[in-house]
């Protein structure tokens, strides 16, 4: 269903319970970031309805989750902290094909979708690991949500595009995700 060829190790786990503070902090500046990335494709597409409506909906619900993370984090008295670079989302910025603006839109929905696969992925490997509560079921409810939203970016593709070549475009950069996430180092963030 995820269409990821590396599954994350546990030892992600282990690097997200040495410094739980930072992956919130890591997790409420993603949020954010996708909140933006969504907004900035409806308006760089305004003449695409179906992917302007589907990205609307997507921003409100990112920036929801947002302020839940923000609200976890001041709970436990930790502040947003400043943005980091997220070398996972530069090496999958990368990927991006930038001859003309309709293979851009192709790779950008195709990469968000395999972002939100691997965020499926980890926030499900997180909520498993947690003991009951409220962050065991926030995490449960992010990783509902983020197949949804892989299921959005997915629908939205074949939607503008050949689903033969969405199909193609697809399973190479399933590939190039795999060899991606295999090399960086285990951290305390999402990626």
């Amino acid at each position: 269903m995820l269409d990821l060829r590396y599954q994350t190790p546990d030892g992600w786990l282990t690097a997200i319970r040495a410094d739980f503070d930072a992956f919130l902090q890591d997790h409420a500046a993603n949020e954010r970031k996708a909140s933006a990335a969504a907004i900035r494709l409806a308006v760089h597409h305004w003449d695409l309805p179906e992917l302007v409506e589907a990205m609307i909906g997507l921003a409100a619900e990112e920036m929801e989750h947002f302020q839940r993370v923000y609200r976890i984090l001041r709970e436990r008295g930790v502040a947003l902290g400043q943005d980091a670079p997220d070398p996972y989302m530069s090496k999958m910025h990368s990927l991006l094909r930038k001859e003309s603006t309709m293979d851009f839109l192709l790779d950008r929905l195709l990469v968000f979708s395999l972002v939100e696969a691997r965020g499926c992925e980890r926030f499900g490997m997180l909520a498993d690991s947690l003991e009951p509560g409220v962050l065991k079921d926030f995490y449960a409810d992010l990783t509902g949500a983020e197949a949804r939203h892989r299921g959005l970016f997915l629908r939205v593709a074949r939607d503008v595009f050949d689903p033969a070549a969405v199909a193609r475009r697809l399973d190479g950069l399933i590939d190039a995700e795999a060899k991606i996430v295999a090399a960086l180092p285990l951290r305390a963030a999402l990626h």
